[in-house]
């Protein structure tokens, strides 16, 4: 009865939201002495347009908006953007999607500067050629020019978009990495996963409960993902990169074979996957297939799968959330964000730029962050989110963990925000082509293979370096 109620709620609550645009956001500017100051090398090349009311004759200035969202995420977006534009009349936003990440900014360096979209979701990883490109406009500027306040967006979300105290994109879709579990599995075990999951250790006697258990036939299975090899570096308060992570200067070289954090991860995940209660299921695809279909009990994943596992699970089992263990108990760093972030594209029109501005302080308010982040099981950017009515209620109903979540992501230090490299896409592909062969072959001892992650990617590095702008 309990899970009914909860279903017919969140039914009714994502109805409500797809049907109408919210009253209660309000994208007005307004002073504050907690926006980052950008610092006086910046401030001279602020690229920020004089603000002005455009001509709203005609359904307004027009923009497009460039986005990877597909599905129900893509429904979301769409529906975000029509709320925006029948909130005012002076621009008219048109989406388009652009498949995934990768295909949308292959699509970008093809496309001549100034030809492109007005607004562009990018993701995290793409940080550092953007700015590289000079293809977008600092969000910072737009920030000190109307005394912004960007207090209420959280910390460290906006953390990893920052650099040198300059906000270039604002964030938009955010994820962590967490623990996605069966709760009636791990409850048949006796499993209480707030404090059983906690670190690898942890993980492995859980997981042995629950198959001895009868649970799952499969305890634990961690993705090929190289998303989390970075999080589980940044857990142990290591750095990815070198300069800062690759935050005061452009990277030069991987740290993760010299700090020694690579060879832990590898070695741990090889520990793992020998054992007669894990299984490696391949990708994140794969894994969640089975997950979804009861199959395995715990598994590693980005917190915007929650919904979609919900979904798939629906009738057989309810969906729990934890923190991401750590490797070793005694580490002492936390997670950083993934997920994109909106960028108003330099497109040589002050009115255009204005309104992609707008936009992107229109997605950022706590109503719609609150949508947002019920329809997508993305994190909410906005900390006053967690106060709105409707995102209260979708808390406290059956989605407590999710809080879990962001507490977690909250508890982790914003000089943690994670990596900056030029070659991320490669670096990580790099990544879970050496694990799939740890993995597959775990008698290789992890520092060889850490080794030829680090080789392959310095060498990426080098080039990157040396043909950039």
């Amino acid at each position: 009865m309990k899970k009914a109620l909860s279903i017919a709620l969140a039914a009714i609550l994502c109805a409500s939201l797809f049907a109408a645009c919210g009253s209660g956001s309000d994208t007005s500017a307004a002073p504050s002495s907690e926006a980052p100051a950008a610092d006086s090398s910046q401030e001279a090349e602020s690229t920020a347009p004089e603000a002005a009311t455009p001509d709203s004759a005609a359904g307004g200035t027009k923009l497009v908006f460039w986005h990877s969202m597909g599905g129900r995420n893509g429904e979301a977006i769409d529906e975000l953007v029509a709320c925006f534009n029948e909130s005012q009349s002076d621009y008219s936003i048109e989406t388009q999607y652009q498949s995934n990440y990768d295909d949308a900014i292959t699509k970008l360096r093809s496309t001549p500067k100034g030809s492109g979209p007005d607004i562009m979701q990018l993701y995290d990883i793409g940080i550092r050629w953007m700015i590289d490109s000079d293809y977008a406009l600092k969000v910072q500027d737009f920030i000190d020019r109307d005394s912004y306040d960007v207090s209420d967006i959280e910390p460290n979300i906006a953390a990893y978009y920052s650099m040198e105290g300059v906000l270039y994109g604002l964030p938009f879709n955010s994820s962590t990495p967490c623990i996605v579990y069966n709760k009636e599995a791990l409850a048949a075990a006796g499993v209480d996963a707030l404090t059983e999951l906690t670190d690898f250790e942890a993980i492995k006697t859980a997981a042995q409960k629950v198959v001895d258990a009868g649970a799952c036939e499969i305890g634990v299975a961690i993705p090929n993902y190289g998303w989390l090899f970075e999080q589980w570096v940044s857990i142990q308060d290591q750095d990815l990169v070198d300069n800062g992570n690759g935050r005061s200067d452009r990277a030069t070289k991987v740290m993760f074979d010299e700090n020694g954090a690579g060879e832990k991860i590898v070695s741990a995940w090889q520990d793992l996957i020998q054992q007669p209660y894990a299984k490696h299921l391949g990708n994140t695809d794969a894994t969640k297939q089975v997950f979804g279909q009861g199959g395995v009990a715990i598994i590693m994943e980005s917190c915007a799968v929650y919904t979609a596992m919900q979904s798939a699970a629906e009738g057989q089992f309810n969906v729990g959330l934890a923190p991401l263990p750590k490797i070793s108990a005694s580490d002492t760093g936390g997670p950083s964000v993934g997920g994109g972030a909106l960028w108003i594209m330099d497109n040589g029109d002050d009115t255009r730029a204005n309104g992609a501005w707008e936009f992107i302080k229109y997605a950022a308010t706590p109503d719609e962050q609150a949508k947002w982040s019920i329809n997508t099981g993305y994190l909410p950017i906005s900390a006053a989110a967690t106060e709105v009515d409707i995102y209260k209620t979708y808390l406290e109903t059956d989605n407590p963990d999710f809080m879990v979540i962001i507490e977690a992501l909250r508890g982790s230090r914003p000089d943690r925000a994670g990596a900056v490299m030029g070659v991320f896409t490669r670096a990580r592909q790099i990544v879970q082509d050496e694990m799939e062969i740890a993995i597959n072959n775990p008698e290789t001892p992890a520092k060889d293979v850490v080794d030829k992650m680090a080789a392959q990617i310095n060498d990426e590095i080098e080039i990157y370096n040396k043909t950039s702008v």
